[in-house]
């Protein structure tokens, strides 16, 4: 299989590359920066979500038809009521939910996305509007609450693929925090199982496959 990653230099989407080089899968990555590692079966490449042209450069390096999208690339910007700035609320959103949607919109007019492919948009329980009532970033609630909605709508559209939304746990990386319950080796290997066992799509789930209210 051929897996397609964003934010793969660091925290999960590092762990979900190493696991599946590990296993002799096929992986090209997106990053902003320097990949730490190095394999036969990894490629490359340069992506900034928040800029089109850039997503447009990244898919068109893709030489081979992707079998599994995970959307992993985020950006967290602790702001609270009621010192939230526009800034961080556009910023959040540009990277959260527009450079997602717009990945997949590429993908699907590039051809690189076809009948079977997953899509895994890495969301969060925060981004839940059933059960969150409080936040430690309003701009990251809302924005992943947003891609939420992008998942549902792509789910409709995008019928002979499957499209969801994960929730990776509280995870011990520079987002989450070392107090974090949850490694991103145990977070990458849920993920993982859940794409290769993937049989419905439009829904939100955790890691561990458990339905999450939207």
């Amino acid at each position: 299989m051929h897996w397609v990653i964003t934010g793969a230099n660091r925290g999960i989407g590092l762990a979900l590359t190493r696991q599946l080089l590990s296993e002799g899968e096929n992986v090209t990555v997106g990053i902003r920066t320097s990949m730490p590692i190095e394999h036969q079966n990894l490629k490359v490449l340069r992506v900034d979500t928040s800029n089109i042209v850039s997503i447009e450069q990244f898919t068109s390096q893709i030489d081979k038809p992707v079998d599994v999208l995970i959307n992993n690339a985020g950006i967290l910007i602790e702001e609270r009521f009621p010192q939230v700035t526009e800034e961080g609320m556009l910023l959040s959103l540009k990277v959260n939910t527009i450079g997602p949607y717009m990945l997949v919109q590429t993908m699907y007019n590039m051809q690189r996305i076809r009948p079977g492919s997953k899509i895994i948009n890495i969301s969060s329980n925060l981004g839940s509007i059933a059960s969150t009532t409080s936040t430690s970033s309003v701009p990251y609630s809302v924005s992943k609450a947003a891609l939420n909605m992008v998942t549902n709508l792509l789910a409709h559209k995008l019928r002979d693929m499957y499209v969801i939304s994960v929730h990776p746990g509280w995870v011990k990386t520079d987002m989450g925090g070392r107090n974090a319950a949850v490694s991103p080796e145990e977070s990458a290997k849920g993920i993982i199982n859940i794409a290769r066992n993937l049989k419905v799509t439009g829904v939100f789930v955790d890691y561990k496959g458990n339905k999450l209210e939207w």
